[in-house]
Order: C-alpha cells, then structure tokens, then sequence
C-alpha cells in the first residue's frame, strides 16, 4: 500500500521537535553574535592603532591616536600631531576617523585614558615625553570575557583574550 502525505500526528511531532531545537539553539546564537561583535570591536580599535604607529614610522612624524570625547568606544581620530600634545588642534591633518564600537565598552588604564601618540621610531610617547605604555580593555556585559590591547614601552602593540568579572 503506497502512502502520499503525513498524518495530523507526525505533522504535530515534527513540529514539536523543530520548535525544542530552535529554542536550544536562539541563547547559542545569540552568544556567538556577541561574542563575534566583541572581537569585532576589539580588531577595529588594534588595526587601527597599529596602523597609525606604522604612519608614524613611514612618514616620520608624530601620530596620535586620541578618543574625542575621553571614550574610547566613541570613536577615535588619527591625526599627524604637530606640536606633539596628543590632542587634534587646528591645522594638524585627520589621517582617519574611526566609527563608535556601540555594543561594547572600551576604556583605558590612566596612561591611555585618552590618547597614544606614536614617534617616528615607532615608540609610544606621553605628551610630556615620558615613555607611553598601558592597556585598552575592551568588553561587554554579556559576555564574562573581553579583550586587551596592550601597549608596551617601544610602542609595540598586543591583543590577548582576558576573562573579565566586571566591565
């Protein structure tokens, strides 16, 4: 005896067993989502200082890498800095603007709170000449996890993946 089509029943199981499956796999998801935005912001925001320490050594010239309104996760602007204090003044040339990371928090330890400033030789510099060495945590609070870049004492820049309690 040849069959064509499906009971009420197997339609209603199928179903059923569909629905148990997207309801496991949505908190997975959604997971993988934040987890992929996170990095996202964390890649964004080293690419980016990296390849201003890479202008400053190819043009030989001062870079700064400065969050325009002391939050990193704002946007940043990288700039050719003249006379040197890590701030964008009139006359000194935008290299690139960065757009704001909304999803996740970035801030950085009191050495780059607010701005990095690249020498020729590719060394991180205060504006008061100090060397210039700290960390960027990048975050969110969906996640028990982030990212760090960290700047070393010869303007070297590292990204690691950190387990975080609080954000």
């Amino acid at each position: 005896m040849k069959t064509q089509g499906m009971t009420l029943i197997e339609l209603l199981s199928t179903l059923a067993v569909t629905a148990v499956l997207g309801l496991v796999a949505v908190p997975s998801l959604y997971e993988t989502l934040q987890s992929h935005r996170l990095r996202s912001s964390a890649l964004t925001l080293f690419q980016t200082l990296s390849s201003a320490r890479a202008s400053a050594v190819m043009r030989s010239s001062h870079v700064s890498v400065w969050n325009t309104d002391g939050n990193w996760q704002n946007g940043v602007e990288v700039f050719l800095d003249n006379n040197e204090n890590g701030e964008l003044n009139s006359g000194e040339q935008v290299l690139y603007r960065a757009t704001p990371q909304n999803y996740s928090q970035i801030s950085g330890n009191r050495w780059v709170a607010n701005y990095i400033k690249f020498h020729p030789d590719g060394s991180a510099h205060t504006a008061s000449g100090a060397f210039q060495v700290g960390t960027i945590t990048v975050c969110t609070e969906q996640l028990d996890r982030g990212y760090q870049i960290i700047l070393s004492i010869g303007g070297r820049l590292r990204m690691v993946k950190v387990d975080i309690d609080e954000c």
